[in-house]
């Protein structure tokens, strides 16, 4: 079975306090963060459920970089290397990078991805960081978030946690025409093992502010076998709807420039 993304959640502390962060990150106490054991069994147990993944992410609720252990979730990583196709790690681009992690970029130069959100919050120090990720030969994908030309015209809001009501053949509607299963064929995320479609879906379970369906996820460490987990992750990417499509505004992927936001105003 093939997947085209799959995301390790490592931490949900960020040194930015962004409005309308689609990880709510301001409003909740962080979880701890993903320790290097736990991200070892959980990319050694999904590469025994998961043939191959295209885009495997190293990313965060909050910003990776700020990750004591991220030099070492990276090498856990490279040891499956011929099980995926690229490394992606995510930053907001004011975050220093160590000495480790920039070694590590240097050497698997031809197989990470760092992709650099530029919120303009502090020009100079987002230029350096950008210059020194760019000299390490990685391939960085740079998105620029400020002014009148942003990435994708902007953020969008996912809504407050509460129940839209919606009809079924408007969840379908929903989950149909979200750019998660338009473009993505499932944004598969985790911090904990329980790898959902989106992150609408894991945020809010795990914050417990929408209902916790087991349906909507893979729990990679219960009892069922490997392909009934294989089965599982079929299962979900062909459903109609989740339950977190109640749950959120829909408007994630949207074309009308009238529901974008300026992205990371900070509060």
């Amino acid at each position: 079975m093939f997947l085209n993304k799959f995301s390790l959640i490592i931490t949900t502390r960020c040194n930015l306090n962004c409005e309308y962060c689609c990880e709510y990150i301001p409003e909740h106490k962080p979880f701890p963060d993903m320790t290097v054991d736990e991200a070892e069994k959980i990319i050694s147990t999904m590469f025994n459920v998961i043939e191959r993944i295209n885009t495997l992410h190293i990313t965060g609720g909050g910003e990776p970089f700020i990750h004591p252990q991220l030099a070492e979730i990276i090498n856990i990583t490279m040891k499956y290397m011929i099980k995926f196709d690229r490394l992606m790690l995510f930053t907001n681009s004011v975050t220093a990078i160590k000495d480790d992690v920039f070694d590590l970029l240097r050497k698997h130069k031809d197989k990470i991805v760092v992709q650099m959100s530029l919120y303009g919050i502090n020009p100079g120090r987002e230029k350096k960081i950008v210059e020194l990720i760019q000299s390490s030969g990685v391939e960085c994908k740079i998105e620029k978030y400020y002014g009148n030309d942003q990435s994708f015209g902007g953020w969008v809001d996912f809504g407050v946690w509460e129940s839209y009501a919606r009809a079924p053949s408007e969840l379908e509607c929903v989950f149909r025409n979200c750019a998660i299963t338009r473009h993505m064929s499932g944004n598969w995320r985790t911090r904990n093992g329980k790898v959902h479609w989106c992150s609408r879906s894991q945020r809010g379970m795990e914050l417990g502010l929408i209902p916790n369906n087991p349906d909507d996820y893979v729990d990679l460490f219960d009892e069922t076998s490997f392909d009934d987990k294989r089965g599982k992750f079929q299962q979900i990417a062909e459903s109609r709807y989740i339950t977190a499509c109640d749950y959120c505004s829909g408007d994630q992927g949207t074309t009308d420039v009238g529901k974008r936001i300026p992205a990371a105003v900070q509060i």
